[in-house]
């Protein structure tokens, strides 16, 4: 029997699963939502002017696509980087954890373990490269001497290079460790605005060498999960810091789980929060509204991840009741599909959508069937969308 994906023409890949994070080139993919992508351009474009950085939260339905819309706008600035941005795009991805005690720290351990510590001691030393004096330039990109300190030592050699990150990634050091590195104090003794200037002082760094530091932010809705009040407080200054103006130089694309924005995690719904990162920059990822938006999702998504050639040579071959756009479905089965993804709007989400073209080919493949028809989709349609 013929191999699944050569039964249906698939393009490199083994079925019609849109995964980023599986196979890194599905992050250019973006179907069926012309106007939201429009709007999230503009939006980043116009980021790089004023406040500097992008600073943009999307937000939905469990399905409706929030990852796989960071992917794509982190391809977009990396592919198609806007004009408007002086430098590089240094995009990084980060799913976030969060406990019931966790707090500003270990958000800000997260952000800076996936940053790297080699990253920003490449970054030191093309700093060291470009200027005479690298003391004079350090202070010119943080207020905080000690910040300055242990960005320097991270051009050193040995194990004081690993004690100035960890330093920086806000561990706690021991006196004698901190005075080898003429550090005053533990970087988040004075509050989380402590560990904010480490990051945006790195994302002046970052500037300074002509890149952008841009986190994307995953699965924010763990914010919900933190329950004792001191922690809380201290993720709010946290993002407080971040989104305001002052900081220029590192930009967040936050993704959130919630049904209706009021499901959303508090910290992210405060008016100071809010007002800074600005209600246009809260993007809403809703359900597919109507068939015909359904059609121009599965149309799409088909035309994308199917060799048209050699789909239109099987359909000639063998007579099939088809067209390109909806190759392997029957017409009939076609539409069926659509109206079943919108019987309930709850359920009209790329998640259950692309579950069901899975599922389908699977059974025509099973089956020994070129393409899906309407019996297959009154099976599959009837546990997927339910």
């Amino acid at each position: 029997m013929i191999e699944f994906p050569k039964w249906f023409c698939l393009k490199d890949r083994l079925n019609f699963t849109i995964d980023p994070q599986i196979n890194p080139d599905d992050a250019r993919f973006y179907f069926g939502r012309d106007d939201i992508k429009t709007r999230l351009q503009r939006q980043l474009r116009r980021a790089f002017i004023a406040p500097g950085v992008p600073k943009l939260m999307v937000w939905g339905p469990y399905g409706s696509g929030k990852t796989q819309t960071l992917f794509y706008l982190e391809h977009y600035l990396q592919t198609d980087t806007p004009s408007s941005c002086q430098g590089v795009p240094h995009t990084l991805y980060v799913t976030v954890e969060m406990r019931s005690n966790s707090t500003a720290s270990h958000l800000h351990m997260q952000l800076m373990e996936t940053l790297g510590k080699e990253t920003v001691a490449s970054w030191v030393r093309r700093l060291f490269d470009q200027v005479p004096n690298l003391d004079a330039a350090l202070q010119e990109l943080t207020d905080d001497p000690n910040i300055a300190l242990a960005l320097k030592e991270l051009r050193a050699a040995g194990d004081s290079t690993f004690v100035a990150w960890r330093w920086l990634t806000g561990q706690s050091l021991k006196t004698g460790e901190l005075s080898g590195l003429s550090l005053t104090r533990n970087l988040g003794d004075v509050g989380a605005g402590d560990l904010v200037n480490v990051l945006v002082s790195i994302g002046n760094l970052a500037s300074r060498v002509g890149e952008k530091l841009i986190f994307l932010l995953d699965e924010l809705e763990e914010l919900q999960n933190v329950k004792a009040g001191d922690a809380s407080e201290s993720i709010h200054q946290y993002f407080r810091r971040l989104a305001e103006p002052a900081n220029a130089s590192v930009g967040f694309l936050i993704g959130f789980k919630a049904d209706v924005f009021d499901d959303s995690p508090q910290i992210l719904q405060r008016g100071d929060i809010m007002g800074r990162v600005g209600p246009s920059n809260y993007v809403d990822i809703p359900p597919l509204p109507a068939v015909s938006d359904v059609k121009a999702f599965v149309s799409e998504l088909l035309k994308n991840l199917i060799d048209q050639e050699q789909a239109q040579a099987r359909v000639n071959e063998q007579g099939l009741d088809t067209e390109p756009g909806i190759y392997p479905f029957e017409r009939s089965a076609f539409e069926l599909l659509a109206d079943y993804a919108t019987q309930d709007p709850a359920r009209a989400l790329p998640r259950y959508i692309i579950n069901a073209i899975n599922e389908c080919a699977i059974q025509a493949w099973d089956e020994e069937k070129y393409l899906v028809d309407e019996e297959i989709v009154n099976s599959v349609a009837q546990y997927v969308f339910a």
